[in-house]
């Protein structure tokens, strides 16, 4: 009986939806990997000329992505990481995924030499790009402008406010 209480309290956590949900999942990635610094959207106004790092796959990026990202592939090494981005000196990194997961193991894996290479801060945008366009911040895309944004999954669709907005290929 406590077995089957246990599994019906994780799937009603994990079928919560919007930003409350995004609350949740981030809180679990703040305790799973606490040494990555995060920063809120409103206060990515606050640092000088960001490098924004998408730790996404490719087909993510496509159908949308922060304007002037970088696309770094999650399980990027060191070299490859470092050839896309280029020059990080007096620069602040800041790395996103769908919802803070990827990019912030990226973070805790790559700071410490990022900031040895000149990088100012490396920080995790809280709740991803799922936060950024539940705030319905710009997005881009090889055409300009979208209000798109890939959901990962079916699984992952449940964070996006604006479900009708949730595409897997680009517009």
């Amino acid at each position: 009986m406590k077995a089957f209480a246990v599994t019906t309290a994780l799937l009603l956590s994990a079928c919560t939806a919007g930003d409350m949900g995004l609350a949740k999942v981030h809180a679990d990635i703040v305790s799973d990997i606490p040494r990555v610094q995060h920063i809120v959207s409103e206060n990515l106004t606050t640092l000088n000329n960001p490098i924004f790092l998408d730790i996404r796959d490719a087909d993510e990026f496509a159908v949308s992505h922060l304007p002037n990202a970088i696309q770094i592939p999650p399980d990027a090494d060191l070299k490859t990481a470092l050839a896309k981005v280029g020059n990080v000196s007096g620069r602040p990194i800041v790395v996103y995924c769908s919802v803070g997961r990827r990019s912030s193991v990226f973070a805790a894996r790559m700071q410490e030499t990022l900031i040895s290479q000149g990088a100012t801060q490396v920080s995790n945008l809280e709740n991803g790009i799922f936060g950024w366009h539940n705030n319905e911040h710009p997005l881009m895309n090889a055409h300009g402008q979208t209000d798109a944004v890939h959901p990962y999954n079916t699984v992952w669709k449940r964070y996006v406010r604006r479900k009708d907005k949730a595409v897997y290929t680009p517009n």
